[in-house]
């Protein structure tokens, strides 16, 4: 099963630096772990050399009479020292550099064998082990080196271990403060396109950190003035055209009374209408578009009984499931005409509209359905696309010029979230404005 990583950057990068770190000091420690061994053992067998060469010199030096009384003075917590006669001396002879040590620190060679044990077959073991030495002057005494005395000094001490913890946990920090500084102007420039999304007039993008954070910050303000230069001369392009068109196509409406013939004067009136339905769809299509309006916080609660309120007076009733359980931030003119356009088309298709909340933590959805002939499957895709007029039943019932749920569209995705056709069954249509929460 392959490894999920995280989705972050930064924890992606921390991550694999960390465990590379893990590995570079496990490969450390695993290369002197048999040489710092090597050396431990050394210096253990070192001083227990030491120690059994004193206890021979001062065995040596007492009175042959006074040897047992010595005893009790040379036994310790390493070692326990015996005299022994020749019938019990082992017949092993040690193995490994212990005999040349003794010899080498009292100045010529003893006879030594190795006691052995049921646990130490031979001197190399770590266990209990004892060795039979024969004094200068023919006396063997055994010398057993006690469980325990050789694991005195460990080959890794706490205290080894405990710097090389603090040692990783030191540079485990230094590198996540690291790599957090190296990310955090992605992370910046991701939050800044987000919020571009929703308002075109947010501060510019700090142009800090190294230099490809830096042009890509540089080239992120410079788009973004581009489209706030675009988005104000689309809305000066917008004011003059909703004033200049409007004129002319009264004086036209005015001047088609004027004919005689009245079918060509009937054919002439619808064509105008026409014309005149086209732009003032065309024109509530782009005002739908400007991002001009402040977001607050909206009673979403309060904006649903406020329209259906409005409906009622139309004459037209609208039951609503479901509440909001907090408020949500967002545009109020915006929402309240994506969801009247959604109203009217589900009056205008289906005779009637009924909406239902579904609010949680993470997600806000407003549905609003009817009981109309829905969109054929294969215009679902396309039908929220600018000036669409699909072949369905719903389509050819309508009189619009296909801008409504293009409208709706781009003000729920002003908001940052989705709209969501479906066809009920048996028959109607379930449109979902479908935000984020937080």
């Amino acid at each position: 099963m392959p490894v999920k990583l995280p989705s972050s950057l930064y924890a992606r990068v921390a991550l694999i630096l960390l465990a590379g770190l893990l590995v570079a000091q496990g490969m450390s420690l695993w290369l002197q772990w048999g040489e710092r061994s090597a050396v431990v053992s050394r210096a253990r067998g070192q001083g227990f050399a030491d120690h059994i060469a004193r206890t021979i010199r001062v065995l040596e030096a007492a009175v042959l009479q006074q040897r047992s009384a010595t005893l009790p003075a040379l036994q310790d917590d390493d070692l326990s020292v015996a005299l022994i006669d020749l019938s019990q001396v082992s017949p092993m002879v040690p193995r490994g550099a212990i005999s040349a040590l003794i010899a080498q620190r009292l100045g010529s060679e003893r006879q030594i064998r190795h006691v052995a044990t049921a646990n130490a077959p031979h001197p190399s073991d770590s266990a209990q082990r004892g060795f039979d030495v024969r004094l200068a002057d023919g006396q063997w005494v055994r010398i057993t080196i006690k469980r325990g005395a050789e694991s005195a000094v460990p080959a890794w001490s706490n205290r080894l271990m405990l710097q090389l913890v603090l040692t990783l946990t030191i540079v485990a920090a230094v590198v996540m403060l690291a790599v957090r500084q190296v990310t955090r102007p992605l992370q910046q420039l991701a939050q800044a396109a987000d919020t571009l999304g929703h308002d075109l007039d947010a501060p510019a993008l700090p142009e800090q950190g190294s230099a490809e954070t830096r042009r890509a910050a540089q080239a992120f303000n410079r788009m973004q003035g581009r489209i706030q230069r675009l988005v104000g001369e689309r809305a000066r392009a917008l004011a003059a055209v909703s004033h200049d068109l409007r004129t002319p196509l009264t004086r036209l409406r005015l001047r088609t009374e004027l004919i005689d013939d009245a079918s060509l004067r009937e054919q002439m009136g619808a064509d105008l209408e026409r014309m005149g339905a086209m732009l003032d769809g065309t024109l509530d299509y782009l005002r739908a578009l400007q991002t001009n309006e402040v977001v607050r916080l909206i009673d979403i609660n309060a904006l649903l009984e406020s329209m259906t309120e409005d409906a009622r007076v139309q004459g037209r009733s609208i039951p609503i499931d479901g509440r909001a359980l907090q408020p949500f931030a967002g545009r109020l003119s915006a929402l309240r005409r994506a969801l009247q356009n959604l109203i009217d088309n589900a009056f205008k298709y289906g005779a009637g509209a009924r909406i239902s909340v579904d609010d949680s933590t993470t997600s806000l959805r407003i549905t609003v359905q009817d009981d109309g002939p829905g969109i054929a499957p294969e215009d679902l895709a396309h039908v929220t696309a600018p000036y669409f007029r699909g072949d369905s039943e719903r389509s050819q019932q309508g009189s619009g010029v296909g801008l409504g749920l293009s409208i709706v569209q781009d003000i729920v995705l002003m908001h940052g979230g989705a709209l969501l056709l479906a066809n009920r069954t048996p028959t109607g249509l379930a449109a979902t404005l479908a935000f984020p929460r937080g």
